[in-house]
């Protein structure tokens, strides 16, 4: 229950071993790989292969045949993944008799096929929409209608200066500007944004003028076209022979698509042996022996050597001291009922190398407060059971589990908070049997206070925790006096308010509770400002630091906000289930009770999913900012082994 402890190795290969040791390294999958530098070491140049080319024209093929294949969809596409579950044998057997390079040639020729069809398709459908609005001439148009003394040009009108009364010709005001300039055209009007326009050669230069004037633009067309309509059906059929051509080739995808998961598993394997070539290619060495260093976890030293000697006898594994400027990797390691908290903390980022796992801290701390914003008995037991059954009924990826399992303990909590504040989707606790009554403890609608000092109680237990797992920290780091010494005198202040307060109001009889507060304060003062050099400075540091005091009670008022998603929560119960009320009547018909029917189940389901995630984000976001700030001095580095990359395939156990 803590960090994974690291250990540096020196891998040491022979050259003619190097791909089959690499190959063991990678199926043990916990090893990260370094940088090597020694000045009696060359490295490699990177080169370009071969299995980069077979590789993507491989992962070409499956993006390309995913789009036909039967694969799972809605929720078991959500829950298991479409990845194909496979183990050695499988593989082993696929990649020797699957005729992996002839599916990708074929995928490849029905693609660019496919491609080219459609392309051609997108070219006819643009050529069908520039000749539709012609489609009224009579004569071919794209070619050359000048004549010796005439130019005629298609047009189109794109500006607003066209003024017409209605009862004018669709072009009148372009026929009134050449009249006045006394300029012979013949306008043919097609619509009234269309137009063929002849006119007499010399008087070219006027018309452009006259066209700019009037917001007219020349259509220019590609190619010669014959008559618009027999152009548009000789189009239209072309398109239908198209979308023909491109069913047939779905089909061919189709059936093509039968042989996807054995192509998956052959492109992650592809992918697999890519990777150790691309190790072999850059990596340091002497004439005969490859140099490799990186870090493994302690516990998996034995196996990674056990694997190295069965593989070669010309490969050794050694343990080697990292130099002191070396930052190790982090990976955390729980146990199966604090494993699911894991998520919250690599949400925020795992901690630094030097820092603790805040994973088992915090796990306690965040069920309670998820059933604190939740407070509901039959929204837990629905997400219990949702959670439960996902889990029972699909094989569940690893890390979508991980967020079931923690959603189920989330359930839990929230059905025992119910019991406690008396949540039952939102019906009053006056209509709940008795010993449900009896078990109420709060009612944060009619009475809220007790709920607050409640969650105010909560905050100033995890501050107060924060500050021992502080201590906790920088003990294992071998500074446990100045652990005491920083956070030491700020758990005896608060513990000191604390009785100071209880006194006050009568909750207990403390002579000299102010002169142990004075005492607290004086500590703070003390050992706050230790650490600068001049005695002046270490007073003044000293007292500035009481100014955190503003800080530490900021941090306990934002667990208010416990009560406030509480509130959230019963509040839209209690307000679904009275418009259902109001909907069904006193005297409900069939049609009724079903539109309240509709809306209590509609209205619940998005309570629940709303403050479901409402009581994740806040639950989290205490233990960001107000927990993990107390301990943690900043983030590390993720371990990211050299192990089989599984973007196809997932190993069964």
């Amino acid at each position: 229950m803590s960090l994974v402890k690291m250990q540096k190795i020196r891998l040491l290969v022979h050259k003619s071993a190097v791909i089959d040791v690499l190959d063991a390294v990678q199926r043990v999958g916990a090893v990260e790989f370094t940088n090597v530098t020694h000045k009696h070491l060359t490295r490699n140049k990177p080169t370009e292969f071969e299995l980069n080319y077979v590789s993507a024209r491989l992962d070409l093929a499956v993006e390309f045949l995913s789009r036909y294949a039967q694969e799972k969809t809605g929720i078991a596409a959500m829950l298991e993944g479409t990845q194909e579950r496979v183990d050695e044998e499988r593989i082993a057997c696929i990649v020797k008799e699957f005729r992996a390079t002839e599916i990708a040639d074929e995928a490849q020729s029905l693609q660019k096929e496919l491609n080219d069809i459609i392309k051609k398709k997108k070219e006819l459908a643009k050529e069908r929409e520039l000749l539709l609005p012609w489609r009224r001439v009579s004569f071919a148009i794209g070619s050359n209608l000048d004549t010796v003394y005439t130019k005629t040009v298609f047009v189109i009108r794109t500006g607003h200066t066209q003024t017409s009364d209605g009862k004018r010709s669709a072009h009148y005001a372009l026929a009134r500007a050449c009249g006045k300039v006394h300029v012979p055209c013949h306008i043919v009007s097609v619509d009234k944004e269309r137009a063929i326009v002849t006119w007499e050669k010399s008087f070219t230069d006027r018309m452009h003028d006259i066209f700019k004037a009037e917001g007219y633009e020349s259509v220019q067309f590609e190619k010669n076209y014959g008559i618009p309509a027999e152009e548009i059906k000789r189009i239209d059929h072309a398109i239908k022979e198209s979308d023909k051509a491109i069913k047939n080739l779905e089909v061919k995808a189709r059936k093509l698509a039968r042989h996807l998961p054995e192509l998956k598993i052959v492109s992650d394997y592809t992918l697999w042996q890519k990777e150790r070539h691309v190790l072999y290619v850059r990596a340091h060495r002497t004439n005969d022996v490859f140099v490799y260093e990186g870090w493994c976890p302690r516990d998996r030293v034995r196996a990674l050597v056990k694997a190295v000697a069965q593989t070669s006898s010309l490969a050794n594994v050694e343990k080697v001291t990292p130099h002191k400027d070396e930052t190790p990797p982090v990976e955390i390691a729980n146990d199966r009922l604090v494993q699911p908290f894991e998520m919250v903390t690599r949400l925020y980022g795992l901690p630094s190398h030097v820092d603790v796992d805040p994973t088992p801290y915090l796990a306690g701390f965040f069920l309670i407060f998820f059933g604190f914003c939740l407070t509901d008995f039959g929204y837990g037991v629905v997400l219990m059971l949702l959670t439960g059954f996902a889990l029972w009924r699909y094989n569940v990826q690893k890390s979508t589990a991980i967020m079931l399992k923690l959603l189920f303990l989330g359930g839990l909590s929230s059905a025992l908070a119910g019991l406690l504040f008396g949540g039952y989707f939102g019906v009053d606790m006056s209509m709940m049997p008795a010993f449900l009554q009896r078990l109420q403890q709060f009612d944060p609608i009619k009475d809220p206070l007790p709920v607050f000092y409640l969650a105010l109680a909560l905050g100033v237990a995890q501050v107060l925790f924060g500050l021992i797992v502080a201590i906790i920290s920088k003990a294992r780091r071998g500074n446990l006096v100045s652990g005491l010494l920083d956070n030491g005198p700020w758990l005896f202040f608060f513990v000191a308010l604390g009785l100071f307060l209880a006194h006050k109001f009568g909750v207990i009889a403390l002579p000299y509770a102010s002169t142990i507060v004075w005492g607290a304060i004086a500590s703070l003062v003390l050992t706050q400002g230790r650490t600068e050099k001049n005695i002046f400075m270490k007073l003044f540091k000293g007292v500035t630091s009481l100014y955190d005091i503003v800080a530490y009670f900021s941090d306990v008022l934002s667990y208010s906000r416990l009560l406030a998603l509480g509130l959230a929560t019963s509040a839209l119960a209690f307000a679904v289930n009275m418009i259902a009320g109001m909907i069904a009547g006193d005297d409900p018909s069939v049609f009724s009770l079903i539109a309240a029917g509709i809306v209590l189940v509609i209205g619940h389901v998005f309570n629940l999913v709303v403050n479901t995630l409402g009581a994740f984000i806040h639950s989290a976001r205490l233990q960001f900012v107000e927990f993990f700030g107390k301990f943690l001095t900043g983030t590390g580095r993720v371990f990211t082994p050299f192990r089989r990359t599984q973007r196809y395939t997932i190993f069964t156990e």
